[in-house]
Order: C-alpha cells, then structure tokens, then sequence
C-alpha cells in the first residue's frame, strides 16, 4: 500500500487544491513515474518544513506519502522549494488541477 496526499493552499485568490493518489488503483507505469520522482527529489530525505513567513501571495504545498514503512510530510512553497522537488511538485499540481 502507498498512497500520497497531496496539497497546494495560498497564493492570491486563496484557493485551495487537493489530491489523493493511491498506487493501488494506478497502472503499473504511472506509479513507476511517482515513485521515480520520490526518488529523484531524495523526498524522504528532505526537512518536513520548508516554508517561510514571509511569503505573500505564495503557494505553500503539503506532500504526504503513506506506506506499510509508515508516512512522511514535507512542506514547503513556491520560493522554498528545492529544484529536485520541483516535478514532482509539477506533476501533481497538473493532476490536482485535472481531478476538480
């Protein structure tokens, strides 16, 4: 079992976008895909908070991944997110976006 929880609050308007993935339910290259941008972030390697104070009108993200092993957060924004977090960032910004 894994799955990743997944949101992306503030910025101007405030809106408010979440996503659940469960790995059960996707095809076999998908969850390859995650997994290997998991990876590719060292995403259980980072802090679990990033974030800043002072950032107005910003994104903050809250990634989620929960497995048998257990589960780790880590949160950060737009201006304090390391380059390697950035596409996994952006993939499930894109798919937040396509699940409304």
């Amino acid at each position: 079992m894994k799955k990743i929880l997944f949101e992306r609050s503030g910025g101007f308007m405030g809106r408010k976008i979440s996503l659940d993935i469960d790995f059960d339910g996707l095809p076999d290259e998908k969850a390859e895909h995650l997994n290997n941008l998991l990876d590719e972030a060292d995403f259980f390697e980072l802090p679990n908070d990033l974030t800043r104070k002072d950032m107005p009108d910003a994104f903050t993200y809250s990634i989620t991944v929960v497995s048998n092993k257990g589960e780790y957060s880590v949160r950060c924004g737009d201006t304090t997110a390391p380059n390697d977090l950035r596409p996994l960032l952006d993939e499930l910004n894109k798919q937040a976006r396509m699940h409304r």
